[in-house]
């Protein structure tokens, strides 16, 4: 098998456009971030200024200072690992390695995200009840729990958009003979 064939091949070359952005994200991100570290730090105390906002809807044991979300006496500390960054790099790579137009990749980054982000606080949110009100189960939750379900969610997200932006207008039915 040659090169050429393998890059001609859809499913090849979205693997390993995959691969090749997601290396340059492990090289770029951290320089870029060293040198934007207040972009890092309006990330982290954003996420935890709205994490709080929607967590005081329902609670009003919620409270903030800086990145440091309250509810009660549980508090967690917002880092830059917390702001769901990493899983939208992940998303990101993902739909501009599929083979498909620039406006459907601009729609999925559009859609995408948001939801992403969305889900991130969501986590968040229920971390610190799990925290708060059954903290012998907080380490779970955050370690495994949440890791597994972050993946879930990304790929969930990407072959969502793959389904309703990228192939609009197929027919998923079956056709008969």
């Amino acid at each position: 098998m040659s090169l050429r064939s393998i890059a001609a091949n859809p499913a090849y070359r979205f693997v390993g456009l995959f691969a090749l952005y997601l290396t340059l994200i492990a090289v770029g991100y951290p320089w870029a971030t060293k040198r934007a570290i207040t972009v890092v730090e309006a990330m982290t105390e954003g996420t935890a200024a709205i994490g709080t906002a929607l967590l005081s809807l329902v609670s009003d044991e919620a409270s903030r200072s800086g990145n440091l979300m309250q509810l009660g006496s549980f508090n967690v500390l917002i880092i830059e690992e917390c702001t769901g960054i990493f899983e939208v790099l992940i998303f990101l790579a993902a739909v501009f390695a599929y083979p498909t137009g620039w406006i459907d990749k601009l729609i999925g980054v559009a859609l995408g995200v948001p939801i992403l982000y969305a889900f991130n606080i969501a986590r968040i949110m229920v971390l610190l009840w799990v925290g708060r009100f059954h903290s012998q189960f907080f380490d779970f939750m955050h370690i495994y729990f949440w890791q597994a379900t972050l993946i879930l969610m990304i790929t969930s997200v990407w072959l969502l958009w793959i389904l309703k932006v990228v192939r609009r207008g197929e027919s998923s039915a079956p056709t008969g003979a």
